[in-house]
């Protein structure tokens, strides 16, 4: 029978946050899966993530880690997931906190065991604090066990002493990352309905409510307090990374997360923002001109932009490559500087675009998976999901880049009065692309890219302005 896991989130005038279903069917699912690449006759553990201090005695907000989470969607510290394929009647051991009446009453309801049980369906579950005792019974007596270390430093000393260093039971430790990467990196109907689709549409709708409420004389923080309070409005706990609001020279450093510059008319403002669902994060940037009109300058950039983020997703289908997607993205961006005359040369468009152009999102914002097979770049398949991201910024310092490239003196100059009104200009345009099985769905669309629809919304009225 599939039991389920209702977990209501808040919603708004604009949501797309319905109540999370998590189907615990989805987790056994991947249980499964897992252990059917596992090596024959091996187990493995997964630890939780630690409880950090921020500063004296707060604690940083807990997040699970993302393989934990993965196989069990259970969220509570101080956890141990077991898993042995031999077994015949304990696969899936987890250990978990003991309900504990007095600290329940302070940080809420634990699972216990018998919760874990009944509502994540484990085999068995045993009290944390019984792993060193008790976790042997649960495996063969040879084997190689699958445990990834540098994840909880305390676990991994009771590993080492239990498995490893100067043990009886000195059994081969292997090391899980590749076999659930590959799994990451396809997101089944699952992943999509799990959390990573609604993180996105929030994700969006924050970039329409901030792109609306933006005006001169607001500071890049009020613009992340607008992406954040939608982000909550809508049921997302946390946000996917810190959120990126560059303004004016500031939209020229990639990851910039001070927030703290006042906003100027004449500025465009880069927001790299986007909300986790469901423990998804999405991620997606767009820049706009503070004013709500995009200057000569701001306009030519950004359409070249546009264009080779266009050239680059319209390519997007089974087979292809994301080297593909990048050469297109260069040749784009490198025909049009060398026209303005920022470049002599397109194979020198590095120069001004900083950064890789895509990246696998999922569980982590920058997720897990290879870009190369056999040495090769890796074809795309149904189901991968990543960042297309063109960007060009216009540093100071291009000039200095461009003098180790052999340009001459005059070369030099000409560029450097080219490049002398588009100074401190940085723009990113950056969607979440799915691949189908026809080609790909620009899962991130509802937030506006063309320059007629920025200038459009920035008339509108966002909840960053609407209460002054």
């Amino acid at each position: 029978m599939k039991t389920v896991l209702l977990i209501v989130a808040l919603c708004g005038a604009h949501t797309f946050a319905q109540p999370l279903t998590l189907d615990m069917t989805v987790f056994a699912e991947r249980r499964t899966a897992f252990m059917n690449k596992m090596e024959p006759g091996s187990a493995a553990m997964f630890p939780c993530k630690p409880e950090y201090l921020r500063n004296g005695d707060v604690e940083y907000e807990y997040r699970q880690e993302s393989n934990f989470y993965y196989l069990t969607g259970f969220e509570e510290p101080q956890s141990i997931l077991l898993l042995n394929p031999t077994a015949e009647r304990y696969k899936f051991v987890l250990f978990v906190r003991d309900r504990n009446q007095a600290m329940e009453i302070w940080d809420g309801t634990r699972y216990g065991t018998e919760g874990a049980m009944r509502i994540l369906h484990a085999d068995t579950a045993l009290a944390y604090n019984d792993f060193r005792s008790a976790a042997k019974q649960f495996l063969s007596k040879e084997g190689a066990l699958y445990y990834n270390f540098n994840i909880n430093p305390q676990l991994d000393l009771m590993i080492r002493d239990m498995f490893v260093e100067g043990s009886s039971d000195n059994r081969s430790i292997k090391n899980s990352t590749s076999l659930l990467a590959e799994m990451r990196l396809i997101k089944k109907d699952g992943d999509l309905a799990l959390g990573l689709r609604t993180a996105v549409n929030i994700s969006a709708q924050a970039h329409i409510e901030a792109i609306k409420s933006i005006e001169p004389g607001m500071s890049e923080m009020e613009v992340q307090a607008v992406f954040e309070y939608v982000y909550r409005k809508n049921g997302s706990p946390r946000n996917g990374y810190p959120c990126i609001i560059g303004s004016g020279p500031n939209s020229c450093i990639l990851h910039y997360s001070q927030n703290t510059r006042a906003m100027k008319s004449g500025d465009v403002v880069l927001m790299d923002c986007a909300a986790e669902y469901g423990y998804y994060s999405a991620d997606i940037t767009r820049t706009v001109p503070v004013n709500g009109t995009f200057t000569k300058e701001q306009r030519v950039l950004y359409q070249i932009v546009l264009d080779a983020q266009n050239a680059a997703i319209h390519l997007v289908r089974p087979g292809v490559s994301m080297k593909l997607l990048a050469d297109a993205i260069d040749s784009v961006i490198g025909s049009g500087l060398v026209r303005l005359g920022f470049l002599k040369d397109k194979k020198d468009v590095n120069v001004f675009t900083l950064h890789g152009y895509s990246h696998w999102i999922g569980l982590e914002v920058h997720d897990v998976g290879s870009y190369l097979v056999e040495g090769k770049p890796r074809p795309l398949e149904e189901g991968m999901c990543f960042t297309i991201e063109p960007g060009i910024y216009v540093r100071p310092d291009a000039i200095d880049k461009l003098k180790r490239k052999s340009y001459t003196e005059q070369e030099l100059s000409q560029i450097r009065n080219r490049i002398a009104p588009y100074l401190n200009i940085g723009i990113r345009i950056e969607d979440d692309i799915l691949v189908t099985k026809q080609g790909y769905e620009n899962m991130s669309a509802l937030a506006p890219r063309e320059i007629r629809e920025i200038e459009k919304l920035m008339k509108e009225k966002g909840v960053g302005n609407t209460t002054q």
